[in-house]
């Protein structure tokens, strides 16, 4: 409810004045007090003034709060009637005063008469008309009342059958059959999809269903390792559906100028701690996302996916049996836009971690994150404080044409490969920290161009000799640094059809050693073209 305090302390001062202007009238009419104007006496004037002071007075103080609610009513106030009343009044006496005004200039005594009686009847009939007026204006108020009454019938009509038919739905989502549960999944879109209003409500309910463990195909066995290969068929079929439902109705590609028809925009998606099997968000945009402490089997695609608000991956793991060859089993997010927070911090990539072209309009955090197989940064931009503190690295780390604009940290991050950085831009953080992985520095550039570039001492007449104008395919203006491996190896960037980065244009392709690659490889400072071993992408 919404209180006016001060409500009552007008309708007290309105009866307080009241009071003292009936006073004045009683004065004024006892003293013989001339008339303001013909047939316009002064006491009765203040008296009309006294009434009208009082009601509003009364009005106020013994009002009641009014409800804010969409459904409240707005019960008509008594004076309101009292303001009719004295509408009535005003419009009768100033009719009949001008009237007998008139009537007094007649020159023939019997023809002023006639006219004052003519007067008295014209004030009644206009009295009448007032009367008919004011019931005519109630009459369009109780209309309207009635029409109101009845949008808001329909309305909760509909809300009572939207109701028992989410209610339904949702009762069919905790069948033992996973043909009513699939039916409960399709009558929730209906409702979605027909009622704006309840589409968070019903990606909620969608999403903690996803959250609920599934129902294994052998009842009290021990959840195995690959959890696919033993959960019922059916129960997949379910849950492939819930997904399918989510990003059919998340998905908006930026090729597509018009908003479709089936997108459902501003939604929160909360999937935290969900068993997602194959997941495919392309081109979907939501808000907030919660993926954290979730567990992706198969393959994971955010690719130009929009993040609207805070997304949270912490904990998640990416996991599933990866096919040589086959590109989509993968932790994807290529293109991406991240325009709030974004959290990895303890996420595992079990597949390849493709991050090519991502924005990070606002702080990442990767600490503690661990990447198994390739985790590929080549393009990212990030825009806010990037954090790779702890990380863990076991394959190969690429940052080639990589944007760093604000504070960024790779303190205690752990390569087992060394990281590529080529070709990587460095703007001017002037209240961002850096910390570069070992064997990288930012170091200004002596051509005046403010620009920098990461470079070791030992290797900068090298460099000199080989760019004598000191710089790099990639150079676009001041206030940028370039990544440069600050030894004098060379190092490869190949992109095979599993996802592997084009080598350096003019610099030979390295050699796989004999152990896979995995914590055994050696890169060679002797010149030699021979004993190249494998590294990060240059």
């Amino acid at each position: 409810m919404r209180r006016h305090p001060r409500r009552g302390t007008v309708g007290v001062i309105s009866l307080v004045a009241a009071g003292a202007v009936a006073t004045v009238a009683l004065v004024a009419s006892r003293a013989g007090a001339p008339d303001l104007a013909a047939y316009v006496p002064l006491p009765g004037l203040l008296a009309l003034v006294a009434a009208v002071l009082a009601g509003v007075g009364a009005g106020l103080t013994l009002a009641r709060p009014r409800r804010d609610d969409r459904a409240a009513l707005r019960v008509l106030s008594w004076w309101w009637v009292l303001a009719g009343v004295v509408l009535i009044v005003v419009s009768m006496w100033s009719a009949t005063a001008v009237l007998l005004f008139l009537s007094d200039t007649a020159p023939d005594a019997s023809k002023r008469v006639e006219m004052r009686m003519d007067a008295v009847k014209t004030g009644l009939t206009v009295g009448a008309g007032a009367v008919g007026l004011v019931a005519l204006l109630l009459g369009v108020r109780r209309q309207w009342l009635g029409e109101r009454t009845q949008a808001y019938q329909e309305y909760d009509a509909g809300e009572r059958r939207v109701t028992e038919l989410y209610t339904k739905a949702a009762d069919q989502l905790g069948h033992d059959k996973a043909a009513v549960r699939l039916a409960g999944l399709y009558a929730l879109e209906r409702v979605a999809q027909d009622n704006p209003e309840h589409r968070q409500t019903v990606v909620d309910v969608i999403c903690a269903y996803l959250r609920m463990p599934p129902a294994p195909a052998a009842p009290g066995e021990a959840e195995p390792a690959d959890r696919e290969e033993t959960i019922d068929p059916q129960e997949l079929q379910v849950r492939a559906t819930a997904q399918v439902i989510l990003r059919n109705h998340l998905r908006w590609s930026a090729s597509e100028p018009v908003r479709p028809a089936t997108f459902w925009p501003d939604i929160d998606v909360d999937l935290t701690g969900a068993w997602l099997v194959k997941l495919g968000f392309v081109d979907c945009r939501m808000r907030r996302a919660g993926f954290g402490g979730a567990r992706f089997d198969g393959f994971a695609r955010f690719d130009r996916a929009v993040f609207g608000g805070v997304a949270v991956f912490g904990g998640a793991v990416f996991s599933g049996r990866a096919a040589w060859g086959e590109a989509n089993y993968k932790a994807g997010f290529e293109g991406a836009v991240f325009k709030d927070e974004s959290v990895f911090r303890q996420a595992v990539f079990a597949l390849r971690a493709d991050f090519r072209g991502v924005t990070f309009e606002r702080e990442a955090f990767f600490n503690r994150a661990v990447f198994r197989d390739r985790a590929l940064f080549r393009g990212t931009t990030f825009e806010g404080t990037v954090l790779f503190g702890d990380a863990m690295f076991e394959d190969e780390a690429v940052f080639r044409q990589a944007t760093f604009a604000g504070g960024t940290s790779f303190g205690e991050t752990v390569f087992t490969t060394a990281p590529a950085f080529w070709e990587a831009t460095v703007r001017e953080a002037p209240a961002g920290r850096r910390s570069w992985p070992a064997g990288w520095r930012e170091a200004a550039r002596d051509d005046g161009s403010g620009t920098a570039h990461l470079v070791r001492e030992a290797s900068e007449n090298q460099e000199k000799r080989e760019n004598p104008d000191d710089s790099r395919p990639g150079d676009d203006g001041p206030g940028t640094a370039h990544l440069v491996l600050e030894d004098s190896e060379i190092l490869e960037d190949s992109e095979d059809p599993e996802g592997r980065e084009d080598s350096r244009p003019g610099e030979p392709a390295a050699a796989r050693t004999g152990d896979g690659g995995r914590g055994a490889d050696r890169i060679r400072t002797d010149g030699q073209d021979a004993g190249h071993v494998r590294s990060a992408g240059s």
